[in-house]
């Protein structure tokens, strides 16, 4: 978008307002809502260049995923949505920059939902440089303003200090970190079936729609290594989704900024600057690398996936568990750390499947389970490191309300 005035115009841009824009995305890129995410930050700039030179031409969801996030040139847009996802997630930390009030107010740049163009809009010099006079009076209200932050500060200061309950008691070291939470999904490795096996398909199963239903191929059916395609960083299981919308929501009834990560978008750095929920345990390394010391771990032994006790070698694992993934029970571990290796607070949510860690999630947003697994705790439980063994019943793809299976703290 061009300057305010000039929003439909095709007048280029001066070298001032070039200027004063790549001012504005610098800042905005080193601002607690982008730094931390690489991917974002490269998306952003490449739209705010393409959109400040006019090459629209290239702001593709195609151009896009080829140049920013290193696609083939003849992958399916279709199936893999990047481009797309990515957008949504930028459109989200712009809105939370802008809320927050940290720019500077000579630009402000925006990506408007449905199109891959960044669009500019410029302050008026008056919103900019504000007037001599009249002064004094900004300044009284400057001054109010910063007392009533104060004040607010103070009271949900002592509202985290002070907690009223066994869940406050258990999130309050998250919750009392001044910066945002992280929140990653595992991913799993998906495995995609050739368009030539699904061409091939279709000539006998006329309805067969691609991506939609399944290719139910013959027992001695004959595959080659060309016709199965590993497929990683695009899916989450719907365990870890909704866990991850469950602590999401959590947080945002308690006013705690939160910032979702997937795939490669988080690094050792990124664990080290903010508390962080670990969500998934197979299909997340982050969490079997931080937990795999602890006293309840996860563990793969000959193909078979289970929890291991380190104290007494005691292990639960799956026995009816089927070749889809589909199981009658789960178990899951729920982890919160304090001298992690990040320095920060941890917590990981995970199951030997994804129902135990549907399961997990619910476990940590439930006051109800969570007095039940600590009520044999020591009291001085909400400043230790903890774990929670969980077990749940599955009924028709849904698992139940987790029981508590065992707890250590120390």
């Amino acid at each position: 978008m061009r300057p305010k005035g000039q929003e439909t115009s095709d007048i280029p841009y001066t070298e001032e307002q070039r200027a004063a824009i790549r001012a504005a995305l610098e800042q905005l890129l080193s601002s607690p809502a982008f730094r931390n995410s690489k991917q974002s930050q490269r998306f952003l700039r490449y739209v705010v260049e393409h959109s400040l030179h006019g090459k629209d031409d290239q702001l593709k969801e195609r151009n896009i995923g080829i140049e920013v996030f290193e696609r083939a040139p003849d992958y399916d847009t279709g199936e893999d949505p990047i481009v797309r996802v990515r957008a949504t997630e930028i459109r989200k930390r712009l809105a939370q920059y802008y809320q927050e009030g940290t720019d500077s107010g000579a630009v402000r740049i925006d990506l408007p939902s449905g199109s891959y163009r960044a669009e500019f809009h410029f302050a008026p010099p008056s919103a900019i440089i504000a007037p001599a006079r009249g002064s004094r009076f900004r300044l009284i209200a400057i001054g109010f303003a910063v007392l009533l932050c104060v004040i607010v500060g103070a009271i949900w200061s002592v509202r985290l200090l002070r907690p009223t309950g066994v869940l406050d008691q258990f999130w309050s070291p998250v919750m009392s970190s001044t910066k945002p939470v992280l929140i990653y999904c595992g991913q799993p490795v998906v495995y995609f079936l050739s368009r030539d096996v699904h061409d091939a398909y279709k000539t006998t199963n006329p309805s067969h729609q691609r991506g939609s239903t399944p290719v139910l191929l013959a027992p001695d059916a004959t595959l080659h290594g060309r016709d199965i395609i590993p497929v990683t960083e695009q899916f989450v299981g719907i365990g870890n989704a909704h866990a991850a919308v469950l602590l999401s929501t959590m947080f945002a009834g308690r006013g705690k900024p939160v910032e979702l990560r997937y795939a490669n978008d988080l690094s050792f750095s990124d664990l080290r600057s903010s508390p962080a929920v670990l969500i998934g345990a197979f299909s997340n390394l982050w969490t079997l690398e931080m937990t795999g010391k602890l006293r309840f771990v996860f563990e793969q032994d000959q193909g078979q996936r289970r929890i291991l006790d380190n104290t007494n070698q005691q292990s639960w694992s799956l026995k009816n568990l089927a070749p889809d993934g589909k199981t009658p029970e789960d178990y899951a571990i729920v982890s919160r750390l304090f001298d992690s290796a990040t320095g920060q607070t941890l917590v990981s949510a995970a199951g030997i499947t994804q129902y135990g860690t549907r399961a997990a999630g619910e476990f940590l947003t439930d006051s109800e389970r969570m007095t039940q697994a600590l009520e044999k705790a020591p009291a001085d439980w909400p400043k230790k490191n903890l774990q929670v063994l969980l077990h749940t019943t599955v009924y028709k793809g849904t698992p139940a309300r987790p029981s508590v299976v065992a707890a250590h703290v120390w």
